[in-house]
């Protein structure tokens, strides 16, 4: 038995809604979606001094820029540099001592233990000399950062006591972002997917990458927060601004 084949000619505006409604259909599956993003510091620190000194230099101000290992806050240290004048010395002394005693235990003149106090001795004068140089060390405050100061809370030519704060810095090399998106999303969401971010402030497109989605699902909103890294770096942006994040 032969198969007949019939051949139906659909009208052309038949044929044209059919094909609009498939592409739609296709679009919404792979549509962008959006959320409100806020842009903050990846760092923040508040700086306080842990020694008793006056400020000698202040060498930054404040809503200046920073690059790590630059000096922020120098102290008077000459207290500090005496201290460990003698301390050095009476490890040297120690070391003097130490050295006789080693020889002194080879001609008999004294015993172990003679030469095990002088051991001791030397080995507490060493100890004693690397606090004084940590206290040194403390006279300067250096970025641990690149970043910019928020706020200072000190003047130069006041003496501190430790743990006074000093002041507030930012980092602003790797900024990041805050998001706030519905808990579906975790169901294509994941760590390093790529997104891109528009700044409403500066008008300017940043591209960036999730790198962080929140432990829990808050049960009211059904919302989840996401943090994402913005990979590209612009002295304009900055932490407070706000846009809006492609997914």
């Amino acid at each position: 038995m032969d198969m007949k084949i019939t051949v139906i000619n659909l009208p052309k505006l038949l044929v044209s809604i059919i094909l609009i409604l498939f592409l739609s259909s296709g679009y919404s599956q792979a549509q962008v979606m959006e959320s409100r993003a806020l842009v903050v510091a990846s760092q923040e620190a508040i700086l306080s001094s842990e020694l008793a000194a006056r400020i000698d230099n202040i060498a930054v101000k404040e809503m200046q820029r920073f690059k790590k290992g630059d000096l922020l806050i120098q102290f008077d240290c000459s207290l500090y540099e005496a201290q460990k004048d003698v301390v050095s010395a009476n490890a040297n002394s120690a070391l003097i001592k130490l050295k006789s005693d080693e020889q002194m235990l080879q001609m008999r003149s004294i015993g172990k233990y003679e030469l095990e106090l002088s051991i001791s001795e030397y080995e507490k004068a060493k100890s004693e000399l690397r606090i004084a140089e940590l206290n040194v060390e403390r006279c300067q405050i250096k970025a641990p950062f690149d970043g910019a100061v928020e706020e200072i809370v000190v003047n130069t030519f006041e003496t501190i006591q430790p743990q006074v704060e000093l002041m507030k810095i930012i980092q602003t090399d790797v900024l990041e972002l805050e998001m706030v998106v519905s808990s579906e999303w975790i169901s294509w969401l994941s760590i390093g997917h790529p997104i891109t971010v528009y700044i409403d402030e500066i008008q300017k497109e940043f591209s960036a990458s999730v790198s962080g989605i929140g432990a829990n699902v808050d049960p009211v909103s059904q919302t989840i927060q996401l943090k994402g890294t913005i990979t590209e770096t612009d002295p304009a942006l900055l932490p407070g601004m706000s846009g809006r994040v492609l997914f």
